[in-house]
């Protein structure tokens, strides 16, 4: 598991003792996501019942279908990511012991199930 800080500048993420561009981070999120064949079995399988039989140029729909699902999957996790970000700085202004729990609870955890 990688441990990721934020430092100074917006477009690096310092990981353990390297600095990584966020660039470089979303290359390798998005060849992950390309080279995924359940992402392909997905698009193959679920999409097609959309498109009409008739239709002039499948291909063209079954990639606006894409886009756009695309484009929803991308909102939500924005807006899941903002709404994790605001529930965690609102937790770490409200109470500092609460925010010192916060980041050893996740190490402590494993031990607690035996």
């Amino acid at each position: 598991m990688l441990l990721g800080r934020s430092g100074g500048n917006a477009s690096e993420t310092t990981v353990g003792q390297y600095s990584i561009s966020l660039a470089v981070i979303f290359k390798q999120g998005f060849i992950t996501n390309v080279l995924n064949p359940k992402v392909a079995l997905f698009f193959l399988a679920f999409l097609p019942q959309f498109i009409d039989a008739d239709s002039s140029s499948k291909v063209l729909a079954f990639v606006l279908l894409g886009l756009m699902f695309d484009l929803n999957g991308t909102l939500w996790n924005i807006l899941i990511a903002w709404i994790a970000a605001r529930a965690a700085s609102f937790v770490r202004k409200t109470s500092r012991r609460v925010g010192a729990t916060m980041e050893r609870a996740p190490a402590g955890r494993p031990c607690t199930r035996g």
